[in-house]
């Protein structure tokens, strides 16, 4: 998905040129501004998508208060080695992994040392902001394990990386389902067995939109969107595909598409002209609501699959009914062009295609990379209209939720009590927990914030009680929340997907066509 088409060749002809210097006069109207909360958006993202969103986290840490990447590795992980994108064959074995005409190269530690080395660098020097913003983000991880395009070593180097900087109670990371290379999506749900532009859980290819039934912890569709943004603000409910009541907003993206303070062609930037936002009613009737961007993966910008990742992916459902507008930033498919990226598939920039014949030291990863701060105005025009949080109801009693669950790690999510400055985690430990064990204070001191991560010593398939209980000024505990069973899921079996870039399709370790997944 992230490379198809990298290693064919394009052919040069008069009908691309003419694509870029010959373009149609835009229909799409101006990015409209509401009152939005700048200091805490949120990003997210599946494949390239998950690089950039990562790549975007670190460079605005301190605006951004959560990130989530689906099948995505470390900050800074092409390093110099793409040499601004014309050379990616090791990058391609280093960061993706699963293309068997490209030998894996693991993600060494001091390969890991180097990217955090180069984070803190450029905090340093104020190309990024502060790597210490980092501490606060609530950070959700997949990794689907029928994945052959870029494989699990990967996407464990990321879980890595972010250790170094985030707080473990604060980072979560599903790698138990049987998924392959997708976007995990409830909105097709109910047809993601046949359904012509939604895979089943385990397939590769398409529209890389993907549903997995039976994957959430109460046994319904896994729903990824919502599983990160309830992590990142709290329990909150969902409106049904057919009952969206919002509008779908297409804005002309060029204006914000900009280098070295001079405008620059979209297609200089493999951007496209055109992007998408989703407008709840209540942000376009003047509340204050949030801001979530969306990164789509390769191969899934509107030049290909039109707006079916904007409209399928799962996050319109949830911005929905919680005031959360949604920011779809949109690349564009680039190639056989000359002064332009070689960008076939329409790829975020994570390996530096954007610096070519500009700069190779990685500027891409920054905060003035060409799409980095193009996405960045959009954030800043989006919120135009006045800086505003918005309030959460507050009870005299926590509501307690479990978000999310892998083999050795659950995610609480609770509403607000008034008063409380923090709260107190209560775990039934391991098989006492079905007859009414004791529960046992998980955090001395009380916990700030939305949600939390468990990771002390949990077993797979194995049934645990929560409850969660405030904490006031005066380190009094308040009344208690009703107490939450979840089951942790099961150990996934070992698997060894591979994916050809250049045939298409899922493969075995030697190269040769194969159907089989892993159960």
């Amino acid at each position: 998905m992230i490379f198809l088409g990298l290693i064919r060749a394009g052919v040069l002809t008069f009908l691309a040129l003419w694509q870029v210097l010959a373009m149609p006069s835009l229909s799409a109207a101006e990015l409209p501004a509401f009152r939005l909360d700048a200091t805490k958006v949120t990003v997210s993202g599946i494949s390239s998508g998950a690089y950039m969103a990562v790549q975007f986290g670190t460079a605005f840490s301190a605006s951004v208060s959560g990130v989530a990447a689906t099948a995505g590795g470390p900050y800074f992980c092409a390093g110099r080695d793409a040499w601004a994108g014309g050379g990616v064959g090791k990058v391609m074995a280093r960061c993706m992994q699963g293309d068997p005409a490209y030998p894996a190269q693991p993600i060494t530690e001091a390969d890991l040392d180097n990217m955090h080395a180069a984070t803190l660098a450029w905090s340093a020097r104020g190309l990024n902001d502060a790597a210490s913003h980092l501490e606060r983000q609530r950070i959700w991880l997949f990794h689907g394990y029928n994945d052959g395009i870029v494989k699990q070593p990967v996407s464990d180097a990321l879980e890595r990386w972010y250790e170094g900087f985030v707080p473990k109670a604060q980072l979560f990371y599903k790698q138990d389902l049987r998924a392959a290379h997708a976007q995990i999506s409830a909105t097709c749900a109910g047809t993601g067995d046949g359904d012509s532009t939604c895979n089943p859980c385990a397939v590769t290819g398409g529209n890389f939109i993907n549903a997995c039934p039976g994957g959430a912890p109460d046994g319904s569709s896994y729903d990824a969107a919502g599983a990160a943004l309830q992590m990142f603000y709290g329990p909150m409910e969902r409106t049904s595909s057919s009952g969206l009541t919002g509008k779908l907003v297409e804005f002309d993206q060029t204006p914000f598409i900009q280098r070295n303070g001079r405008p620059l062609i979209p297609q200089r930037a493999s951007m496209a002209a055109t992007g998408y936002v989703y407008v709840p009613q209540a942000c376009a009737a003047g509340e204050a609501c949030r801001l979530h961007v969306a990164f789509h993966g390769c191969q899934q910008e509107v030049g290909r699959i039109g707006t079916r990742f904007v409209t399928q992916s799962g996050f319109n459902e949830w911005a929905d009914a919680n005031r959360i507008v949604v920011l779809y930033p949109q690349t564009a498919a680039v190639w056989a062009v000359p002064f332009t990226p070689f960008n076939p598939n329409g790829c975020w920039d994570w390996w530096g295609y954007t610096d070519f014949g500009f700069d190779m030291t990685g500027h891409y990863a920054t905060r003035d990379g060409t799409q980095m701060a193009a996405v960045w105005r959009m954030v800043q025009r989006l919120a135009a209209a006045g800086q505003a949080g918005v309030p959460s109801p507050e009870g005299a009693v926590p509501v307690l939720k479990v978000i999310d669950r892998s083999p050795t790690q659950v995610v609480l999510a609770w509403t607000p009590v008034a008063g409380a400055v923090g709260y107190r985690i209560y775990r039934g430990e391991g098989e006492r927990a079905g007859d009414g064990g004791p529960l046992r204070a998980l955090t001395a001191v009380a916990v700030d914030g939305p949600s939390w991560v468990d990771s002390r010593d949990l077993s797979p398939q194995t049934t645990y009680r929560y409850l969660v209980r405030p904490v006031d000024g005066s380190g009094v505990e308040g009344l208690s929340s009703a107490t939450v069973r979840v089951s942790t899921g099961r150990t996934p079996p070992a698997c060894d997907p591979y994916y050809s870039l250049l045939q298409e399709r899922v493969v075995g370790r030697n190269n040769r066509p194969t159907n089989d997944v892993c159960p």
